[in-house]
């Protein structure tokens, strides 16, 4: 005879709550875990003291448990429940009413102390909330490595362009026929070279130009990481970026602008050597900070002056058009006299190659079979809609209980230019770890010394670290290190970007970058700066404070 409805709701009910109890060591981290089984000891074994070690999969009824009891008192009392098995499935309904009314109200009592805890957590930002917030969502389901790689190249955590806010922007825009923006080589790590290439597309908007050389990039020196290269030793822009899904993407936002690899895509063009060379900050006197214009409004009127004022663009037409080479900026252009839709979609153009983020994906895989729990949510790996857009993200798209990301920027380059170093960073990171109970660093370093240093501090406060090198396997790793320094950064980034907290440097523009595009998320709340940190929200904190860095002109 088949169990009666009520009984099979309720293992249906457990099987959905329950995580993994089917070993005497099963491992319950984080308050989502404790929730569950919290429930299942008691529903199970009729206490929250014990733990049920395994439930029937191939019946409808649950099997009689074995219970290991955690405490005497509580032995007796388990002895006494008699679990529900296909024999006595029939038992008196008034004993069933009992049992759901003391099942209720513990989902009561647990319901109260989550109210409590939500409002501590708003206090405090330990992310307590988050943390249980879908604490009764369904088990992980099982996922091949390839589906989950394919789940996280479609649906970015922090997710794709919003055209319509650049469109609307392009539409306001007085466009020159003729005029080709000629962006210049960029120089430094892949935090300083993305914001080069966004400036000089903005600048490009703003002066209203019909069409964009894209840049090429300095060949950074393997054997010197200082020597950034320049217009001498350069190379591809598809080095670091996606360079088919910009253009793709861009004729979609600014159909007003063709953007092209080359020069030799523009017929007619005046050569390079006769191109006039324009520093946007310099066209009038502006009010600055640092390298940032405070108030860029005024500069097409002073832009359309200086074209006036040179004789070669009297002539300039679609068929004669031509170039303006623009010099090399960073951090100029107030990305906060903009809408927060433009200002959120705008870096969304650009994504990293394909190549890096298909290895950061299988960093994220490898590092949750490490770990025995998700480190990447059920909302970007099991979401049937369609890849949500930058301006319309919904919560829970990180796991609050995953692991801790960080960013020691301590390279020969950095001690070069007397930064502070892995004094300065380290002790800041392992801090957070622990006020946050993050058991797991995940470490973003190429220095290999301070890397083992920070392993034996951490471990020594209970803290294990992992870098990518550790995930990969051996095919893999011989593709990470067949890349350059700077292609292997855009693995780290990619990785972090999942992290439940991230912890950076202050100086480091990769960092900055970081923590400003998680800031996107709904849940990274209003930034803030403190006495030690230059920035601090409710998933990411940079550690120090530099006066001569103006993060207004940064792009998340």
């Amino acid at each position: 005879m088949a169990p009666p409805l009520q009984n099979r709701t309720i293992q249906a009910f457990m099987k959905d709550v329950l995580l993994d109890t089917t070993l005497p060591n099963a491992k319950f981290t984080g308050m989502r875990l404790y929730l569950r089984s919290f429930i299942a000891h008691w529903t199970i074994c009729g206490s929250p003291c014990q733990l049920p070690l395994h439930y029937s999969t191939t019946v409808e009824v649950w099997a009689k448990p074995t219970c290991i009891t955690f405490s005497n008192r509580a032995r007796k009392k388990c002895a006494d429940i008699t679990p529900l098995t296909e024999d006595n499935h029939n038992f008196d309904i008034s004993v069933k009413r009992v049992h759901v009314r003391k099942f209720f109200t513990y989902i009561v009592a647990v319901s109260c102390v989550l109210g409590v805890l939500a409002l501590y957590s708003r206090g405090d930002g330990t992310h307590i909330l988050s943390t249980v917030s879908s604490a009764f969502g369904p088990s992980r389901k099982p996922l091949l490595k390839d589906d989950f790689i394919t789940a996280i190249l479609r649906q970015p955590v922090e997710g794709l362009v919003d055209p319509e806010p650049i469109y609307r922007k392009c539409n306001e825009t007085k466009f020159q026929e003729g005029l080709v923006w000629h962006c210049p080589v960029m120089i430094g790590g892949i935090g300083n070279v993305a914001n080069m290439w966004l400036n000089c597309m903005r600048y490009a908007i703003e002066a209203g130009a019909t069409t964009v050389i894209l840049p090429r990039l300095g060949a950074r020196s393997e054997n010197d990481l200082i020597d950034l290269g320049g217009e001498k030793r350069s190379v591809e822009l598809s080095t670091l970026f996606d360079v088919s899904y910009f253009l793709d993407e861009w004729k979609e936002a600014c159909p007003q602008i063709r953007s092209v690899v080359s020069d030799s895509e523009v017929p007619n063009l005046n050569l390079t050597a006769t191109s006039p060379r324009i520093d946007p900050r310099h066209v009038k006197k502006f009010k600055t900070r640092k390298y940032l214009i405070v108030d860029p409004t005024g500069w097409r009127e002073a832009f359309d002056i200086w074209m006036g004022k040179n004789s070669v663009f009297k002539t300039m037409s679609a068929k004669n058009p031509v170039r303006v080479r623009q010099n090399l900026v960073l951090f100029e252009w107030n990305r906060e006299v903009h809408p927060l839709d433009f200002v959120h979609s705008f870096p969304r153009l650009f994504q990293h190659t394909i190549q890096t983020r298909r290895l950061a994906a299988s960093v994220l895989w490898h590092l949750e079979k490490n770990l025995s729990h998700p480190v990447v949510s059920d909302t970007i790996l099991f979401s049937s809609s369609p890849p949500s857009k930058v301006n319309s993200l919904g919560p829970d798209r990180l796991t609050y209980s995953g692991f801790m990301g960080a960013h020691l920027r301590v390279a020969r380059d950095a001690a070069i230019a007397k930064w502070p170093g892995y004094e300065a960073q380290a002790p800041f990171y392992l801090a957070e770890a622990k006020r946050l109970n993050l058991t797991t660093i995940y470490l973003a370093t190429d220095a290999a010394k301070h890397r083992d240093q920070f392993r034996t501090d951490a471990e020594r406060e209970g803290i294990s670290v992992i870098v990518k090198e550790d995930l990969l396997d051996v095919e893999e790793l011989a593709e990470l290190q067949s890349l350059t320094w700077d292609q292997q950064a855009l693995v780290d980034f990619d990785v972090l970007m999942y992290c439940s907290w991230f912890s950076g440097f202050v100086r480091s523009s990769f960092s900055w970058m970081l923590a400003l595009r998680r800031g996107t998320l709904p849940e990274a709340g209003t930034p803030t700066i403190t006495d030690g940190e230059e920035y601090r929200d409710n998933l990411s904190a940079l550690v120090g404070r530099h006066d001569k860095i103006n993060p207004e002109g940064l792009w998340p």
